[in-house]
């Protein structure tokens, strides 16, 4: 009988041994199954933060380059703006100078030729025909200047728009790309 307990005692030792040996084997794999877990959790959420701040540089690389180009469509204007007024003041000071003469010439003419009334009257018309005409091509070259501001205003937007639209694409190819692998992984 005490075979037969002692038999028993060490079938309840190798089964308490085996179950021992089980449970260690199910804690390790529980233990492993975590730490894939997390590892899994850490690297999802590094990738996630890459490609938040990827997105912000985007974002941010978008929004300087678009001040940069409403800088340049902004300094345009205001160059167009000055050379118009400056244009302007070129044309009031070639009139001043030209009537200046005129007053001039006409004074002296009047005392040197007082007695030639149809004199007076051809410099009168051919006075008045310089001021129409040089007034007809001082509006024709303002209407050219601002024709061509306005072409070149508009070139440039078009151009700021091309490229915001790029800017756009690209953004979106890339969270696309992201995404792609993202889910592949």
């Amino acid at each position: 009988m005490s075979n037969l307990k002692d038999e028993n005692r060490k079938q309840s030792n190798t089964i308490k041994e085996g179950t021992e040996k089980f449970l260690d084997q199910q804690r390790q794999q529980i233990e492993n199954t975590t730490s894939n877990i997390s590892s899994t959790t850490n690297k999802v959420n590094d990738n996630f933060n890459k490609y938040q701040r990827t997105n912000n540089e985007i974002i941010e690389k978008g929004i300087d380059t678009t001040n940069k180009y409403q800088q340049e469509t902004f300094n345009t204007i205001q160059s167009i703006s000055n050379n118009s007024i400056e244009l302007q003041k070129n044309i009031l000071n070639t009139y001043q100078s030209a009537f200046s003469k005129f007053i001039d010439d006409t004074s002296k003419s009047y005392w040197n030729n007082y007695l030639y009334p149809q004199r007076y009257t051809d410099v009168y018309n051919k006075t008045n025909q310089n001021i129409t005409d040089n007034t007809i091509n001082a509006n024709r070259r303002i209407n050219d200047l601002v024709l061509g501001s306005t072409e070149t205003f508009n070139k440039s937007i078009e151009i700021a728009q091309k490229y915001h639209n790029e800017s756009v694409q690209n953004y979106f190819n890339f969270v696309n790309k992201i995404e792609k692998s993202y889910y592949n992984q």
